[in-house]
Order: structure tokens, then sequence, then C-alpha cells
């Protein structure tokens, strides 16, 4: 099995997982609480711009301290919806790897080469980011071989330029970020409203379809780069 495709499900397993815990907690909220997500719903539609940037501020933060954002995702669907939670977690994600990568080349560049000096995912990252940083850059964020928050602190301790980086760290997560908002916000409608949105499965179904070509198209590209001429 091609290594890229074991980690594909394994990224599909892992949002799936994440989906159901969510889905089981925001149902014992819902039912068992009395209620308490559509009270915290209605909160957050009442309350402005505070508890998007609260939402926003906690996210960067588990981000700068290494705190897996899938979690974070979900969550943003759940509470304020697909479109809405994918801008949040975008401006989130772009602000919080700006911070991680500026910490990890100018602060803590020396504990990361350290720690993964060794480690045969940093060993090849650093290789290919030198013949084709886009491209890699692209791989490691569609499909990632570690996890995004750990992987800005690498790729800070690389030789990768910043604005390279920060492009492809925010838009090569769209479709992901798509996908397990609209989910979030999948469970949320089921949950609360006891409805199947048919408009945010089909949302859903067209970002898995987009991460998978996606991946093959970058994929196939590094190989035939490496291929002899």
């Amino acid at each position: 099995m091609h290594p890229e495709k074991s980690h594909s499900k394994k990224l599909i397993l892992h949002g799936a997982i994440v989906l159901l815990a969510v889905g089981a907690l925001s149902l014992a909220v819902e039912h068992w609480g009395e209620g308490h997500l559509s009270a915290l719903a209605a909160w957050i539609e009442a309350s402005g711009n505070f508890a998007p940037v609260l939402f926003m501020a906690i996210n960067v933060v588990g981000m700068v301290l290494v705190i897996p954002q899938t979690l974070f995702t979900v969550v943003a669907g759940v509470l304020f919806g697909a479109l809405k939670g994918t801008a949040m977690c975008l401006i989130s994600m772009a602000v919080g790897a700006s911070l991680s990568f500026f910490l990890g080349r100018f602060v803590l560049r020396g504990r990361v080469f350290k720690k993964f000096r060794n480690d045969p995912n940093f060993m090849k990252m650093e290789m290919l980011s030198r013949k084709h940083p886009v491209k890699v850059l692209a791989l490691s964020r569609i499909v990632p071989v570690v996890p995004y928050s750990v992987a800005n602190y690498l790729w800070a301790a690389t030789g990768v330029r910043f604005l390279p980086y920060l492009v492809m760290s925010v838009l090569c997560l769209i479709p992901e970020t798509v996908f397990l908002t609209a989910g979030g916000h999948l469970l949320s409608a089921g949950v609360r409203e006891g409805t199947m949105n048919w408009e945010m499965l089909a949302v859903l179904a067209a970002a898995a379809a987009v991460i998978f070509f996606l991946v093959r198209a970058v994929r196939r590209s590094i190989e035939q780069d490496e291929e002899p001429s």
C-alpha cells in the first residue's frame, strides 16, 4: 500500500472518530442536558462578534501549544455553521501557523532539530523541501503525515520560505476544513432540529472528492519530478 493512501485512510478514520465523538456529546448535551446545545447556539447568535473572536483566539493558542485542530474544526461547524465556521478556522490557522513558524524558526529551531533530526518524516520533509517546496507543502497539508500543529514547527526548521508556507498552509486546508465544518453542521442540525441538511451533505461529499483528487494530482506531480529524465 502506498504510504499516502495509508495516511489518507488514517485521516478519514480520525475525522470520522472525532465527528462521532462530537455527535455523541452534542446529543447528550441537547437531550439529557435539557436543550443546552440549543441554548448555547442561541447565545452565540446573540453575542455578536464576541463568541467568534473568543473561539478563534482559543484556536490560535491551541495551535501554538500543539493541540490537534480536528476537534476545533468540527466544533466550529457545530456552533457557527459550515460557512462561518470554515472562515473562522482558516483565519485561526493562518494566525496560528504564522506564530508557530516564527517561534520555530527564531526561538525553538535548535530544540526542534534536536528532537526530530533523526525522525524519518522530518528528514524526508527537509530533503524534498529543497527540490519541491510548494508541492511538498501542499501534499503535507492535504494529507498530514504529522499533525498540522506539529508540522508548523517542523517546516519552520527547514529552509522553506514563510510566504509559500503560509499560502499553502491555508489554501490546502480549505477542502479538509469544509469537510469537517460541514460534518459538524450536519451533526448540529440533526441533533437540534432532527433534520438532514442535504445541501451540507453534498458539500461534505464534494469536499471529500476534492481532497482525494488533490492528493493524487500532487503526489503524481512529485513522482514525475523524481523520475530520471
